[in-house]
């Protein structure tokens, strides 16, 4: 009998020393409601001592929970998750009824401060966003990524690998590159050579036996030093190819033009949003970034489409005044009888519909900036007079208004009119005019500054390409034949051109035959021959077509014996009627043949 005391004291010990070490308060209850045990946790929830409370009634001991306790006790019901204020702590709690032999013998609660609920709450959530996180950032890389663990076991691998592969993620996860490896999948596992050399390693992978794909592997060691995970990226080579392509023909456009740059931007001017190559342009811009220095108005002249809106935001971001607001009007978009309180605003009560407070005008907001008047050429004699007044003395009266206020706003003022004509026929103050035209900028078209062509339509390619996620290029017929069009409607026509083209085109390749009627046009007209252009024979119109199609062919094909081959005849027969070119167009033709890509730099 004694020796079954010792066991059941032994287990009774060992039992309080398991709940002494959770960090739940757990107090107990015998059916009298005598508290029998109250844990270390307890003690330091409800600050008090095991001493002081056990062989007590509870309502004595605890009088903040017992009668909580003393209630499931009495009904033998449980509480469950039950939020409870203990003084200034708040308590998650959960009351459990003892029953044995169908009898309630006592009850016991545990007990949890609510902030380590919360603290737990909240660092899981973190965790959870962490990952979800990482999940984007993996998935989002346009490079394949596969991670695998120490062993060489798939653990995980992003959509772009997917992509570039063609295998999903559920063939391939949870299987060991050695595995895959001897299935056919791969041709060698760049992991295990990482595993091996525990280092870096860049391999050519071949993949299913046909696509090739470049990868490299990478080490992720733990805090022993040893590999703990190797990450790889894969990007597949043809995609190489493309860039490769695409940065010589940046590379050759930038030749032109990054020494102008670079002359301009050591002088602290930022020119990235401004693309450019002529000599013209960079005069203009030049001259912009003088006139910025000081508080001249400005006049720009020059056709709708040229970019005067650009060159005024320049001058205002170069200005003194860069930190103040710029404000642009469109004179010719408001109308007449709204002009005059748009511009200078109005007083409280100044006609029937205003604003009972009043209302600054646009002079006003653009105070201690600069004010771009577009369109100034439409500006109404009546607000052409106090135009003038304001840029005399830089004072102004709100409609309805008696007394004048000091405004310091610079004015950039533009127009695609002819203003000089305008003053003649008595349309527009010249001493107004005068007053304007203190610093004239006048910007070429376009078709004046055709060097500027090509950089151009690169950098619009780009911005329709990332905006609409596409991976369009030019042919280079296709970019000839844009640069002999005379453009009309300046860069805003040519922004229009490709912004269409990279819409509309299904082909990623847009070729001569994407672009519309007009231009093809100037490509037909610009192809050599011999006879009179205005009345050209039979003979030469089909020996100017024949020139086309080999031009095309060599240039879509890159050699004579395949263009030869897709047009059906000997290359022979390509070399013969080139040579033959050659001498009726003074070489022109052949050497756009053999230099494509370069008859943008030479035009």
């Amino acid at each position: 009998m004694g020796e079954a005391k010792k066991k059941v004291r032994s287990a009774k010990n060992a039992l309080e020393s398991v709940l002494d070490s959770t960090h739940h308060g757990v107090i107990a209850l015998d059916g009298n409601g005598i508290i029998g045990f109250f844990n270390k946790a307890a003690e330091k929830i409800f600050n008090v001592s095991s001493h002081e409370v056990l062989d007590r009634q509870v309502l004595d001991a605890l009088p903040g929970i017992g009668a909580r306790l003393l209630e499931s006790l009495r009904t033998g019901n449980p509480i469950d998750a039950e939020k409870i204020q203990n003084g200034p702590v708040a308590l998650v709690s959960s009351i459990t009824p003892i029953k044995m032999e169908g009898k309630i013998c006592g009850v016991v609660g545990t007990f949890e401060d609510i902030s380590y609920v919360e603290s737990s709450s909240t660092e899981l959530d973190f965790y959870k966003m962490m990952k979800n996180w990482s999940d984007a950032v993996i998935d989002s890389s346009y490079d394949g990524l596969w991670i695998c663990d120490h062993e060489g076991k798939v653990l995980r691998i992003n959509k772009a690998s997917e992509r570039i592969s063609g295998i999903k993620a559920e063939e391939v996860v949870g299987k060991n590159m050695r595995d895959l490896v001897l299935e056919g999948l791969y041709d060698k596992s760049v992991t295990f050579e990482v595993l091996r050399k525990k280092t870096s390693v860049t391999m050519v992978q071949q993949i299913k036996g046909k696509k090739k794909v470049l990868v490299t592997g990478n080490p992720v060691f733990d805090d022993h030093g040893e590999i703990r995970f190797v990450v790889t990226n894969g990007r597949d080579l043809t995609e190489f190819d493309n860039l490769k392509s695409q940065l010589e023909e940046t590379q050759a456009l930038a030749k032109g033009y990054i020494s102008k740059l670079s002359e301009l931007e050591m002088k602290g001017v930022d020119f990235s949003s401004v693309v450019f190559r002529s000599g013209g342009m960079g005069r203009i811009l030049e001259l912009a970034v003088r006139v910025a220095r000081v508080n001249s108005t400005v006049l720009l002249l020059g056709e709708s489409g040229v970019g005067k809106g650009m060159i005024a935001k320049l001058i205002h971001k170069h200005s003194d005044r860069r930190k103040g607001p710029f404000v642009r009007v469109d004179c010719a978009g408001i109308p007449e009888s709204l002009l005059e309180s748009e511009l200078f605003g109005y007083e409280k009560g100044a006609f029937t519909g205003a604003r009972n407070e009043g209302k600054p005008g646009f002079f006003e907001l653009a105070d201690k900036g600069s004010l771009f008047l577009d369109e100034i050429a439409e500006l109404p004699l009546g607000s052409q007079s106090k135009l003038l007044r304001f840029l005399e003395d830089h004072e102004l009266f709100r409609v309805g208004g008696i007394s004048p206020r000091r405004i310091d706003v610079r004015v950039i003022a533009a127009t695609n009119r002819d203003i000089e004509q305008r003053v003649s026929a008595n349309l527009f103050r010249e001493d107004l005019y005068y007053r304007l035209n203190v610093v004239p900028v006048h910007i070429s078209p376009l078709r004046e500054r055709q060097e500027d062509i090509p950089p151009l339509v690169f950098h619009f390619l780009k911005l329709f390409n990332d905006m609409y996620k596409r991976d369009k290029t030019f042919s280079t017929a296709a970019l000839d034949a844009i640069c002999m069009h005379p453009f009309p409607g300046n860069v805003r026509e040519l922004s229009n051109l490709v912004e269409r083209l990279v819409v509309a085109t299904e082909e990623d390749l847009i070729e001569l035959e994407h672009l519309p009627d007009v231009f093809r046009c100037h490509a037909f007209g610009n192809l050599p021959y011999s006879g009179s252009p205005e009345n050209p024979s039979l003979k030469e119109s089909l020996e100017r077509y024949e020139t086309f199609l080999i031009e095309k062919a060599v240039r879509k094909w890159g050699s004579h014996r395949k263009a030869a081959r897709m047009l059906g005849v000997d290359h022979t027969t390509i070399t013969r009627k080139m040579k033959r070119h050659r001498s009726e167009s003074n070489g022109a033709l052949l050497h756009h043949l053999e230099h494509p890509r370069t008859t943008l730099l030479t035009r």
